[in-house]
């Protein structure tokens, strides 16, 4: 192995590409962090979708998803959300390219973009076919809209059944 690419490829190498990252987005870090710790301190949940309007979001069941992969629950994994292991593999490809190779990640915006479509296409299937009994596509009462705006829970009731 040529000794540039033993350079690029060594655990100095790859822990040095790890912290060089955890350091140029540690304020992003400590932000999500915050977030993170505040909304399950304060409302024992985490997406600001459900949080604010009740309704699930794209990646409702995405964590218990990633969960159930690692555990090899396969078939629990993609009925919390079937994108997990899409999201997963692309995560994998991600790491591998950055931190194992450091390599520019190919396809890193065009590869986005194609799974955020993909989440978008797999979540209107499901609110409509799954929506509102089957979690993670479930109403969840007491959100903010819904004690902001008297009227909010009657329109979903109309316009959603629930």
């Amino acid at each position: 192995m040529p000794e540039k690419n033993r350079e690029k490829r060594g655990v100095k190498a790859v822990a040095g590409r790890i912290f060089r990252d955890l350091r140029d987005y540690r304020i992003g870090i400590l932000v999500f962090a915050a977030y993170y710790i505040t909304v399950h301190l304060v409302f024992h949940a985490f997406c600001p979708v459900v949080l604010f309007t009740g309704l699930p979001c794209a990646g409702c069941g995405m964590t218990r998803a990633f969960l159930f992969l690692l555990t090899g629950q396969w078939e629990r994994a993609w009925r919390m959300n079937p994108m997990a292991v899409f999201v997963l593999l692309f995560l994998v490809y991600c790491a591998v390219m950055r931190y194992a190779l450091g390599k520019k990640i190919w396809g890193l915006k065009s590869g986005t973009a194609v799974l955020c479509l993909c989440l978008l296409a797999v979540y209107g299937y499901r609110m409509t076919v799954l929506f509102p009994n089957r979690p993670p596509y479930v109403y969840t009462p007491g959100n903010f809209l819904e004690k902001a705006v008297p009227f909010y829970k009657e329109i979903l009731q109309r316009l959603l059944g629930i």
